[in-house]
């Protein structure tokens, strides 16, 4: 059963598991976005960015192992609450290092950095304001004294966004940047299996 919407316009707390079909039903073509604007725009923009990294891992698909580039996409921001016409999509894109590792140096791979390299261009190009995670498997993760450090960083950026998509900014919050005032978690958001 797909999370619904909370009175405040936003998810209720936690991260929310969904198949991009379920993402897209929800976020697009629920009859509540019927008269948006922005909505499906910014949903083909979402595709046509990702659809790079697929072509790329059907190009690659020899040297992968069974891997897939995006591991997991978080979906957060505006375009994952109530709000009619969001100005874009915000993205965490959980980049398997495995499958990165071994595309990297073939045509192109380059994606990979342009992908991530400025939010600014991938705005305009796409309606996708995206941020890379390098996901990794480990083990261990009880035994963080044993954490190389590729995993610290992974186990770190997991957390800065976990935390950041359930954040909300203030009203009348003329500083859009994380506050103390604005760390309690407030909002829920999804993580997209592709």
């Amino acid at each position: 059963m797909l999370p619904s919407f909370a009175l405040n316009g936003f998810l209720p707390l936690g991260r929310y598991s969904v198949s991009f079909d379920e993402a897209e039903a929800m976020l697009v073509s629920a009859p509540e976005f019927h008269a948006s604007d922005t909505r499906t725009g910014l949903w083909d923009g979402l595709h046509d960015y990702l659809d790079r990294f697929f072509t790329l891992e059907d190009a690659c698909a020899d040297v992968m192992d069974g891997h897939t580039l995006i591991h997991r996409l978080w979906l957060g921001g505006s375009f994952v609450s109530m709000k009619t016409d969001p100005g874009n999509i915000d993205a965490t894109l959980l980049i398997d290092m495995r499958a990165e590792r071994a595309v990297r140096g073939r045509p192109g791979s380059k994606w990979l950095t342009t992908a991530f390299q400025s939010r600014d261009n991938m705005l305009r190009r796409f309606g996708v304001s995206p941020v890379r995670v390098g996901y990794q498997p480990v083990s261990h993760v009880f035994r963080p004294e044993r954490f190389t450090a590729e995993e610290r960083t992974y186990f770190m950026e997991r957390g800065v966004w976990d935390d950041w998509w359930q954040r909300c900014r203030l009203p009348g919050q003329t500083d859009r940047s994380p506050s103390q005032e604005s760390a309690t978690p407030a909002r829920g958001y999804l993580e997209v299996r592709l």
